[in-house]
């Protein structure tokens, strides 16, 4: 005798069943009465300080809440990596976003870093001897979530954040362009 039933019977439970179908948090939170109610991308930096000034300035009474929707960039790593180093092995091509800064443009206020949080983006001191100040760097711990060229940019702090794409194993458009970008950077570089 079986006392646990069948598979099928569970899926058809499953699909009737109004706990599997409706989980959200903003359900839930409004089953409990939450009347204000917003969701906000986590790294899009200037929305959730906009969302963020509506809340407090809102004559809503009660309890009013901010859903930050997106992935932790450091599990998002862990779950990505042994996808990309098994592309890698297999020869295939892979992307790599990284963010860092131009260290002739940072001025050294560390208002980024401030402003940020960022592990990855600390300070060093700047190879330019008139320089006194230690210039803003982002390490090799960098995922390329973006919050720190975003909270730059937002913020209106600082042009000196670039972004890269790193290419591995590229293919024969990769290389062309490549080469087109080189000729023409060298073009207009001083002699």
């Amino acid at each position: 005798m079986v006392s646990s039933p069948l598979e099928g019977a569970k899926e058809l439970a499953r699909e009737k069943s109004s706990v599997h179908s409706d989980r959200s948090i903003e359900n839930a939170l409004r089953g409990v009465g939450v009347k204000w109610l917003r969701s906000v991308y986590t790294y899009r930096v200037g929305e959730m300080a906009k969302t963020l000034r509506e809340a407090f300035a809102t004559p809503e009474p009660g309890l009013k809440v901010i859903i930050a929707e997106a992935e932790c960039q450091l599990e998002r790593q862990r779950r990505i990596r042994p996808i990309l180093a098994q592309l890698l092995k297999s020869g295939g091509r892979v992307v790599r976003t990284r963010f860092g800064v131009d260290e002739d443009t940072c001025t050294g206020d560390h208002s980024c870093i401030r402003l940020s949080g960022c592990p990855s983006l600390t300070i060093k001191p700047s190879s330019d001897p008139l320089k006194v100040d230690p210039v803003a760097h982002v390490n090799n711990a960098c995922v390329g979530c973006g919050l720190c060229g975003e909270v730059a940019h937002a913020a209106i702090l600082c042009p000196s954040f670039f972004r890269a794409e790193i290419v591995q194993n590229p293919g024969t458009w990769d290389r062309f362009i490549a080469g087109v970008r080189r000729a023409v950077i060298g073009r207009l570089q001083p002699a």
